[in-house]
């Protein structure tokens, strides 16, 4: 469910923004514990209203969403009139309370991450378009030899100037020499922020870092990149394994960043997305007591072994 919310762009350039909030009384698995977001409006605004004849990232202008009703909530849409030529668009939900307070939110559902340390949603018009093909002779897991690869430190001598995910294809003969079978990629979820990150601090569970696949000379290619190396990998025989934060998140403590399903409430502490789980500790925990939350992340590791036929998922904690 939640991996068709989002930005989607359709084949003319054409692209709606559809957002999900879950509610109890529409559908009382959604939760046990939280409240109503008291959304009164959201606009999106961003960089691509321009092409809309408006003035990018004004108020003025911005595209309204449409509350609809959905089986197990309430879904707020809508679809720009006219087709974007290709590129890579940076937005964000501009919500208004019903206390008549406002608050930027990022998209929870965005594919891809924001450039700098805005925290936005992105999506992308045109640009090469790849699938990835599953491995052709998988073996069981116990047959495993696993190289854990932290994408940012493996890369940092030698990419010069490249998006990370490139860079390692310059290593795949050396990897293969070494015998293994399977690499178990460190996380690549988007974190809040440009900086070094280990990974482990989650915020946009649909999207690649940034960071990881950023080339300025082509900024419309961005997951076809993680696709790419997905694709050259299974073609020498290696299986690929996502390191998969799910126990956490990175809430943040500015309302305009860290994860969305915080920040979209009016009253933050009334997400049903999080609460005191296993006591992990580290960050905001996900409440998995509200059946919101294990929607939400069954549908983000279907995502992940789906579209980029992913051998396994190591779970975090």
């Amino acid at each position: 469910m939640y991996e068709q919310f989002g930005a989607s762009v359709d084949s003319n350039g054409r692209v709606t923004f559809s957002l999900f909030l879950p509610d109890n009384a529409v559908d009382p698995a959604q939760y046990t514990r939280g409240g109503d977001p008291k959304i009164r409006a959201i606009h999106v605004r961003g960089d691509f209203q321009h092409q809309l004849g408006g003035e990018d990232w004004a108020l003025a202008g911005a595209p309204q969403l449409e509350k609809t009703s959905h089986p197990n909530g309430w879904l707020w849409t809508t679809t720009l009139d006219t087709p974007l030529p290709e590129g890579y668009y940076q937005y964000k939900y501009f919500v208004t309370f019903q206390n008549e307070t406002d608050r930027w939110v990022t998209d929870p559902c965005t594919k891809y991450g924001g450039i700098g340390e805005n925290e936005n949603s992105a999506f992308v018009v045109g640009g090469h378009r790849l699938t990835v093909q599953p491995i052709a002779n998988p073996l069981p897991p116990q047959d495993w030899i696993v190289y854990e690869l932290m994408i940012d430190d493996f890369t940092a001598e030698f990419r010069n100037g490249r998006a990370p995910l490139d860079a390692i294809h310059d290593k795949l003969d050396y990897l293969q020499a070494l015998g293994v079978n399977a690499i178990e990629f460190m996380p690549w979820m988007a974190w809040p922020g440009s900086d070094f990150s280990w990974g482990y601090d989650p915020f946009q569970f649909f999207a690649v870092e940034y960071r990881y696949v950023n080339d300025p000379a082509n900024p419309a290619d961005k997951i076809y990149r993680l696709k790419r190396l997905i694709n050259a990998l299974h073609a020498r025989g290696i299986h690929v394994i996502m390191d998969g934060v799910f126990n956490h998140v990175r809430a943040g403590i500015n309302p305009n960043k860290g994860f969305p399903y915080v920040w979209l409430y009016q009253n933050p502490e009334e997400s049903p997305y999080i609460g005191a789980f296993a006591r992990g500790g580290f960050f905001e925990e996900f409440d998995y007591d509200n059946g919101c939350v294990q929607q939400f992340i069954r549908d983000v590791c279907l995502h992940w072994l789906d579209t980029y036929q992913l051998d396994g998922i190591r779970f975090d904690f």
